[in-house]
């Protein structure tokens, strides 16, 4: 039987690096099912962050919680939400102020390509 997380801290919770080459990009992991591998993580975003692409097994979801993030050539913020299919390519993302989203992905959560 699994257990049930009570609660986790976007304050005080210990932010990891997204690509260890890379600057700019830093997660937070709420929630992971071991089996499924589906996650719910929170990720912030400095200012001019910027990937070309992306693509994900999974379909992942997003909900913008600060900033203004653009994916293609739609612009979301606050309180905006998107969902991308497993197998879709989308991008590029840009941060065009500092970010926090929201993602939860139904699978591995595998950037790229």
């Amino acid at each position: 039987m699994r257990g049930a997380i009570a609660k986790k801290s976007t304050l005080e919770g210990e932010w990891r690096p997204v690509f260890k080459d890379r600057a700019g990009a830093w997660s937070l992991l709420l929630n992971k099912d071991p089996e499924s591998k589906a996650r719910t993580v929170a990720v912030k975003y400095t200012k001019g962050w910027e990937v070309l692409e992306s693509l994900h097994d999974g379909t992942v979801e997003v909900l913008v919680l600060e900033g203004q993030f653009q994916v293609g050539p739609i612009v979301y913020g606050p309180g905006d939400y998107f969902c991308v299919p497993g197998g879709v390519t989308h991008g590029p993302e840009r941060a065009l102020t500092d970010v926090r989203i929201l993602v939860v992905s139904h699978g591995p959560l595998t950037p790229g390509p």
